[in-house]
């Protein structure tokens, strides 16, 4: 049996560093570029909505293939993350299109997550031993080495020099793709992919599985909100983007143990479990983020990463495996990821518009959502569609 936990790592890693680093500093780029918060909120809820509706195709796509294509697939869309970011590094060129080519990067980024979740996952089953805990939690750390170094990258050398560390992380990861070795899909799921349902049906199929993503929305939402828009809840108590990567690299960094071995923590609490204390976990920091009154405050509440996000990243792509039949692999992961993109979408969406109203819209908002997100998990993760 041959081990890809090491390349698996570095595919997290470079994956990550590019996507935290362009997600978690959208916001502050673009409003430096000239663009109103509102628009800037709209274009980031447009890519997380186009990203959504991506997800299911590209999983559709690879789940009814009889060919083993999941490398490609990743290769050419990190090739467009490229192009989008080397748009920008041209002078002259129209505030919009800058934001469009951003948008275009972060939609494919996103998109990218549950096939990087299920080329674990088919590797595994074509016999090759992956760590998913380690490649996750590997791909963590990168998220806050990624936030720190481009939070002081920013403050210090200006947004181009964001633009190019996000372009060198996206060439890495193509490099490391190109390594992975040619399989063939185990006979049992290439038997299968006729019985693979189509999108449409998935939502008949999996009704309860379905029903508790909107829980992981809702989450999905606040998360997303909180971090693009950490830089005005931050500003308000006198920080600064500095300030904002110093927070997400505590987040990410406590988070990572966790992620890393997560495979050990899975086998005393199961996934219900788990994504209960994750929502319970955000549901709190919620609260808490209306009343902190310092940055201080703020970097120590970023401690509950550890049971939020860090529960609740690795928790969704083994209860997709849980709830759904193999046939439809790709695409339970992509429903799950789609269900946190969407909330992306619409947490970016609501945040650039509440900007308006004040932080306090934005937090108060916040509260709303992580109840109505614990409330739907509560409700639903213990439901069975049927014996898988």
């Amino acid at each position: 049996m041959k081990n890809l936990t090491l390349r698996y790592c570095l595919t997290q890693f470079t994956f990550w560093a590019a996507s935290t680093g362009a997600a978690s500093f959208a916001t502050t780029y673009l409003l430096n570029c000239g663009i109103s918060s509102a628009a800037v909120g709209t274009l980031l809820a447009v890519a997380g909505l186009l990203s959504c509706l991506m997800q299911p195709v590209l999983a559709g796509i690879a789940d009814k293939s009889r060919r083993f294509q999941l490398p490609e697939m990743l290769i050419g869309m990190s090739f467009l993350c490229v192009v989008s970011f080397c748009i920008q590094l041209l002078s002259g060129i129209p505030t919009a299109l800058t934001g469009i080519c951003y948008m275009v990067a972060i939609l494919s980024s996103d998109a990218m997550i549950p096939l990087i979740n299920a080329l674990c996952i088919s590797y595994t089953q074509a016999g090759y031993q992956i760590n998913y805990g380690a490649g996750r939690g590997i791909g963590s750390a990168a998220s806050a080495i990624s936030a720190l170094v481009l939070g002081y990258v920013i403050a210090r050398l200006g947004s181009t020099w964001m633009i190019l560390l996000l372009t060198g992380f996206r060439l890495l990861c193509i490099l490391i793709l190109f390594g992975y070795p040619k399989i063939e899909k185990p006979k049992s799921v290439q038997s299968s992919t006729t019985h693979s349902c189509s999108i449409r049906a998935f939502f008949f199929h999996y009704r309860w599985y379905c029903a508790s993503l909107a829980g992981i929305l809702f989450l999905g939402m606040y998360h997303a909100m909180t971090e693009n828009y950490l830089i005005v809840i931050l500003g308000r108590l006198g920080g600064n983007s500095s300030h904002v990567g110093t927070a997400l690299f505590i987040s990410a960094l406590v988070g990572a143990p966790v992620i890393f071995y997560f495979q050990r923590i899975h086998r005393f609490l199961s996934n219900t479990r788990l994504l209960k204390i994750a929502a319970c976990s955000f549901l709190l920091k919620a609260v808490l983020f209306y009343f902190a009154k310092s940055i201080g405050t703020i970097y120590l509440l970023q401690l509950l990463q550890i049971t939020s996000y860090a529960f609740l990243a690795p928790a969704q792509v083994y209860y997709a495996q849980e709830k759904v039949r193999p046939a439809d692999m790709v695409k339970g992961q992509a429903f799950s990821t789609a269900a946190y993109a969407l909330g992306c979408s619409a947490g970016n969406f609501a945040g650039g518009q509440l900007l308006g109203f004040g932080v306090d819209a934005i937090l108060i908002a916040g509260i709303i959502m992580t109840l109505i997100g614990t409330i739907l998990l509560f409700t639903t993760v213990t439901k069975s569609d049927f014996s898988i």
